[in-house]
């Protein structure tokens, strides 16, 4: 009797030892088939760049340039070649195109792009654009070609990877090589020109009052931080600054609170250095190095080692109708993110290992705002105010183009009266007519001249009805802009 009460104890432990062995054993199964597949994703990827089948695009832009609507676009036009009008991209008007497909991209830890809500977006009855960037998304674009060799049909299969991240992300870039004490004294020279005088005196005020070596008072520090925020924002929409730092805090990144000092005059590093830890300069130095480390470095480090090319895109119609101030502060924050990039060509191991940018393009976008007898105009004063900034990349070999497009053109040209005028609706479905100031290749030379410009913007246009029905996105120039990125590809 007491044998038997003991083995009958005994067999539910056993039993639940041998399911516990099994689920172990099935664990170590499915790991090992997870490893098996990442090993043959990763050995195909491998194979696909050094054969020259993938490449790696970085898509950025400053806020409102319309990163998301020319990847809905793209996209589409790639898919869908019969539908497409893509006479400047060479396998679009050979008859070589046959379409594309979205697969997600081989990191995991990133979240896909949005295509279908995009597109939905621009097909609704009414449309509207897509929503901005504000997080670093990726996918692949698997591109079938047809191919002739020997006479005889084939196809092949393009990758490319796709990688959207704020342009917001990008003005932070600079800070990898400043440390806190030097990122001050950069802001105190940026603060004291004209574009930022008058939206927030009283904060500058109390910027330049706050001594390095007092006590910090998180509640005085939050508050400032704040305020802060508020004249980035202030910078961005009312004078439509670009170089502003730091970027995230457009984003609604509030736990870094990384403000600078503005009054570090005969201060050295080294006794700002020696300063108490919770002095007000330590207390926003650890903070700055905390939000660089935390999320710049690891941003750089984790997507640009990825990067084959990089296209940022401008809204240069809006920065340009917004006066000198704009177009400086645009052409300063281009001039800081120069440095950043990688350049140079990569051979075939680098392209493994530690691929760098080998093409830099540049686009202003919504082009659609102004007369098609402007558009070459625009171009080559984009190109103007890029030659000084990317001067020292064109040294290292890096090949630097421009173009003017629009991703989805949202107007039609007409003659009233003998002028040419643009037609279009506005974003609350109005329909209306206009006409926009000349633009120049050069920019005014003297002060006078910038009121040519002033009061002039053009308005904000809702993207065109009917897409939907007739299955085709109109744009201005897409097929060139992708024959700068892809052409030497296919």
């Amino acid at each position: 009797m007491a044998g038997s009460q003991s083995d009958s104890e005994s067999e539910p432990a056993l039993e639940s030892e041998s399911q516990t062995a099994q689920g172990g054993r099935r664990q170590l199964k499915e790991q090992w088939r997870r490893l098996r597949r990442g090993a043959r994703e990763k050995s195909h990827w491998a194979a696909e760049r050094l054969l020259d089948r993938r490449v790696c695009i970085g898509i950025t832009g400053l806020s409102g340039a319309g990163k998301s609507t020319l990847l809905t676009s793209l996209i589409y036009q790639l898919s869908h070649p019969a539908k497409a009008q893509l006479p400047g991209f060479g396998p679009a008007l050979n008859g070589d195109l046959l379409g594309a497909e979205i697969r997600p991209a081989l990191d995991a830890d990133l979240p896909m792009f949005d295509y279908r809500q995009c597109l939905n977006a621009l097909f609704d009855q009414p449309p509207s654009w897509p929503k901005s960037t504000r997080q670093l998304s990726a996918l692949e674009l698997h591109i079938h070609l047809r191919t002739r060799r020997f006479g005889r049909p084939g196809r092949r299969t393009l990758v490319v990877e796709l990688r959207d991240y704020p342009g917001e992300w990008l003005m932070d870039l600079p800070l990898l090589g400043m440390g806190y004490a030097d990122w001050c004294r950069h802001q105190h020279h940026i603060f004291d020109g004209d574009a930022r005088t008058g939206l927030a005196p009283q904060l500058m005020s109390e910027l330049a009052a706050l001594s390095p070596s007092a006590t910090a008072e998180p509640g005085q520090l939050e508050r400032l931080w704040s305020t802060y925020r508020d004249f980035l924002s202030e910078c961005r929409s009312a004078r439509r600054l670009s170089y502003l730092q730091p970027g995230r805090a457009l984003l609604d990144r509030e736990e870094y609170l990384v403000m600078p000092l503005l009054d570090l005059r005969g201060q050295t590093n080294a006794a700002l250095d020696a300063l108490p830890d919770n002095s007000n300069y330590k207390v926003l130095a650890a903070r700055y190095r905390r939000y660089v480390d935390e999320l710049v470095a690891p941003f750089v480090h984790s997507h640009f080692r990825h990067l084959d090319r990089q296209l940022v895109l401008v809204d240069m119609i809006g920065t340009l109708y917004a006066g000198e101030q704009a177009l400086d502060d645009m052409r300063l924050a281009f001039a800081h993110i120069a440095d950043t990039f990688r350049y140079g060509g990569s051979n075939p191991l680098r392209k493994l290992w530690r691929p760098r940018i080998d093409r830099l393009v540049f686009a202003a976008t919504k082009v659609d705002q102004v007369l098609a007898a402007d558009h070459d105009a625009l171009r080559q004063l984009l190109g103007s105010q890029l030659q000084q900034a990317f001067a020292g990349a064109r040294h290292q070999g890096l090949p630097l183009f421009c173009e003017a497009i629009s991703a989805v053109r949202s107007s039609n040209e007409t003659l009233r009266d003998g002028r040419r005028m643009l037609v279009g609706h506005d974003l609350q479905g109005r329909y209306l007519g206009f006409e926009n100031a000349e633009i120049f290749a050069q920019l005014p030379g003297e002060a006078e001249d910038w009121q040519h410009y002033q009061g002039a913007a053009p308005p904000q246009l809702r993207p065109p009805a009917g897409m939907a029905a007739g299955e085709c996105i109109p744009h201005i120039r897409v097929d060139a802009l992708l024959n700068l990125l892809l052409g030497d590809k296919v």
